[in-house]
């Protein structure tokens, strides 16, 4: 599970700096369009490479990487200018813009073929952000020590007019586990392509997106109906998911998909919901609480959804969608994935993806991704990984994470 824009201020304590070297290409562009030869490096080291696939004169257009993430400790960290991972401090608010003090953390990627991080270091909650034309400010904030990072729906934040996307990776004792997104938002085509140290000449995968960004949005608003074409900036700065565009709050679409959802509480009031995770064999019903109560196979306790979900709940997987114990958490996230992929009548056939979208209301934004990614694998939403359908690489022994990104 990808949990959705995850903007919100982190506390933390401070460490001295861990080992992390920048290393530049000296060349104007970070990598030809060309593919990319295998890197080898020393064996302690995990390298995140970069290749400008922007055809055309968009190609000179600058680009930026900022990466954070936190350490063993719990501590946000940022790679700096001199390619140190060092913690976040309010010392670093030194951009004056909107009245407030930021952080200039982004890297130039002219330049900058790649970064190489000691293979030892825990990074969790990683975040390798590009943005084109500009860099992104953060902010550590005075009160908590937490660090704010870029969130376009605040109309104070300085990153709301800069074009920007990102993946998502832990690295930890047992490797990297990573995947592209489109949880909160499209900006910009990446793809992810992961190596391992014990075999560099075969990739372990590769996801995310190859096409133009200029031909993405132009088709997203063909391929969609109104209210999801209506996420699309008019700017084309980025395309927002629909619990944070007019799906959300007081926007239009705001009960898009309660209909299905009463219809299926409806429903499974007077039949058994039958629902097959990894975890076992789990039939429920809706008692007079709305709630589902659930028994498993072999198993006398009972598992419950504790109510209806509203359609936001839906799609953000959130709410009562994600109340209760890991078991719960797991059913929860059943029913979210099968409310935006439109099966939860179907229950017996939540495997098949080839039966998903294929009636409203369901999540046309995801639906989207999926048919325009690598494999057909997105991040469309945040229980998007349910039966695998998420863009995500795991290696217990990571020797190089390439990044290729277009402009054009």
């Amino acid at each position: 599970m990808r949990s959705p824009f995850a903007p919100a201020l982190l506390t933390l304590a401070f460490s001295a700096p861990t080992l992390l070297a920048c290393r530049g290409s000296g060349a104007p562009s970070p990598a030809a369009a060309e593919p990319m030869t295998a890197v080898r490096g020393p064996g302690d080291r995990v390298r995140f490479s970069f290749r400008n696939a922007t055809l055309g004169p968009a190609r000179t257009t600058p680009v930026y990487a900022t990466f954070t993430g936190l350490d063993a400790a719990g501590r946000f960290c940022r790679l700096d200018r001199d390619g140190r991972f060092l913690p976040c401090s309010t010392a670093d608010n030194v951009v004056p813009r909107d009245g407030r003090t930021w952080c200039a953390y982004a890297i130039p990627l002219q330049g900058t073929a790649f970064l190489e991080l000691d293979a030892r270091q825990t990074v969790a909650s990683g975040r390798l952000y590009l943005s084109v034309g500009a860099p992104l400010l953060l902010r550590v904030d005075e009160t908590t020590g937490g660090l704010v990072q870029p969130d376009p729906a605040n109309p104070m934040d300085p990153n709301r007019s800069i074009r920007f996307d990102w993946i998502e990776f832990t690295l930890d004792g047992s490797g990297f586990h990573g995947n592209t997104t489109c949880v909160d938002q499209f900006g910009l085509p990446i793809a992810m392509t992961v190596i391992d140290r014990a075999d560099p000449a075969r990739p372990v995968g590769q996801v995310g997106i190859t096409e133009a960004r200029s031909a993405l949005f132009k088709a997203y608003r063909a391929a969609t109906p109104a209210g999801f074409a209506a996420l699309a900036d008019p700017q084309d700065l980025r395309i927002v998911a629909p619990a944070h565009g007019g799906f959300a709050g007081a926007g239009p679409e705001r009960d898009y998909l309660q209909p299905y959802i009463d219809q299926m509480w409806t429903r499974y009031r007077s039949e058994p919901l039958e629902l097959t995770p990894d975890e076992g064999r789990f039939t429920g019903r809706v008692d007079p609480q709305d709630r589902i109560v659930f028994t498993r196979e072999g198993d006398a306790a009972a598992y419950l959804i504790q109510g209806k979900p509203t359609s936001q709940e839906a799609f953000l997987g959130n709410g009562v969608l994600a109340r209760g114990n890991a078991l719960e958490k797991v059913l929860g996230a059943q029913i979210a994935a099968m409310l935006n992929r439109h099966v939860l009548e179907r229950p017996r056939a939540w495997r098949e993806a080839a039966g998903y979208y294929q009636q409203d209301p369901c999540n046309r934004y995801a639906q989207f991704w999926h048919e325009h990614s690598l494999g057909q694998l997105a991040y469309g939403f945040s229980y998007d990984d349910v039966n695998g359908q998420s863009p995500s690489l795991v290696t217990p022994a990571p020797l190089e994470i390439r990044l290729a990104y277009r402009w054009d």
